[in-house]
């Protein structure tokens, strides 16, 4: 795409995403110098160049001051309560219209787990931190669960939940489904990463009826241990290609029955390899000929993978303790990904879809931060019904 183009869809980005905004938050203007729409782009600068507030309160022309930005934002905008009740709304709101108009129609969708990672510079960690493996230096971070339906080889994300210390992912798998049910967006069939290999996930999926597809996770003695693999690692080593029926139990002792699709491949000497690999996926109500069936049909949950690097690219930086500026940023990712879907999709009808597929949202970005540096500060908002104009 050309340069042009660029900078033409960074503007209707920033529109889109400020406009938004406005019409579902309606937030009042802090001072006739911070006004919403002014602290919403400086939000939106925030997110597009992975800065933090008191970074865009230095850098952009005829701003307010990083004290009067962080006051308008906790002064105007929701809190973390009430940015959780109305993130379904804002999603919606950021969707296609032709999702919108159809909800009722099935996609299948992708559940997935995003970490942020947290320093906690020899302090008590807030409560919505939680404690993993080690990520970046740290084990401690915030987690973040996403659930994003895929239609037409593009990724919408549907629903966004904290993931909370002290919750079970069945729980999260739950309110993820229930809150993109809420929007009308029922899964065709779910799918998964190895995460979410649980019994307690897998029995939930089931009462509610929903099919699901995930890899198979490695548990149990190796293969290299006395009395050979045991658990699902027999299914990684020496099992012959097949259909198995497995059950999954948890500490309670509750199982959830599953089938095991088992298909073992040479490596024949790609990447300097040798000798025999197995691909192992569990189903649930999916019928598949053979694992390779299902291995493709799992290719389609990678995209939500480069969903998660675009996330990245649109998160806003801050060192704050508040859970709520923090779920802030992860909201407008999630917005400014969702806007640009739609708008690379709206380009490719006008400029083809050769030329619009080899946009990328970080350039795209890197545009719209730019454009938003040379915009002089909006005094004012005066007529709200009026969409907000980019700079």
């Amino acid at each position: 795409m050309r340069a042009f183009q660029y900078r033409q869809l960074a503007h209707q980005l920033q529109g889109r995403t400020t406009g938004l905004l406005l019409r579902h938050l309606r937030p009042d203007d802090f001072s006739p110098r911070c006004t919403a729409l002014l602290l919403l782009s400086c939000l939106v600068l925030a997110a597009a160049r992975r800065l933090s507030l008191a970074a865009v309160a230095a850098v952009r022309r005829s701003c307010p001051s990083r004290e009067t930005l962080r006051q308008a934002l906790y002064a105007t905008l929701p809190d973390y309560d009430a940015l959780r009740r109305r993130l379904p709304a804002l999603l919606r709101a950021s969707l296609p219209r032709g999702l919108a108009r159809h909800p009722r129609r099935r996609y299948p969708m992708a559940i997935d787990r995003h970490r942020v990672p947290y320093y906690k510079r020899r302090r008590t960690p807030p409560r919505h931190v939680r404690k993993g493996q080690r990520l970046k230096g740290t084990r401690y971070a915030h987690d973040y669960a996403t659930a994003s339906l895929l239609r037409k080889g593009q990724y919408y994300v549907v629903a966004v939940t904290p993931y909370d210390p002290g919750e079970t992912l069945a729980e999260v798998t739950r309110r993820l489904l229930r809150q993109a049910a809420g929007l009308g967006f029922s899964p065709r069939y779910v799918l998964m990463d190895r995460t979410f290999w649980s019994a307690d996930v897998f029995r939930y999926l089931q009462r509610a009826r929903y099919p699901f597809l995930i890899p198979v996770q490695a548990r149990g003695r190796q293969a290299a241990a006395p009395g050979g693999p045991t658990g699902t690692q027999a299914f990684l080593h020496r099992c012959p290609s097949g259909r198995y029926a497995y059950r999954v139990a948890n500490r309670q002792k509750q199982t959830a029955a599953v089938t095991v699709l088992v298909q073992r491949r040479n490596h024949a000497g790609r990447e300097g390899k040798h000798g025999r690999y197995a691909w192992a996926y569990a189903v649930w109500r999916l019928e598949f000929a053979a694992a390779r069936s299902a291995q493709e049909s799992y290719r389609r949950r990678f995209r939500i993978e480069s969903s998660y690097r675009l996330l990245e690219t649109g998160r806003g930086r801050t060192s704050s303790r508040d859970e709520g500026l923090r779920l802030w940023y992860i909201a407008l990712a999630v917005l400014l990904v969702n806007q640009w879907l739609q708008l690379r999709r709206e380009a490719s009808r006008v400029w083809g879809p050769g030329e619009a597929g080899r946009c990328w949202c970080q350039e795209l970005l890197v545009v719209l931060a730019q454009v938003l540096l040379e915009a002089p500060a909006a005094p004012n908002a005066s007529d709200r019904n009026e969409a907000p104009r980019p700079h």
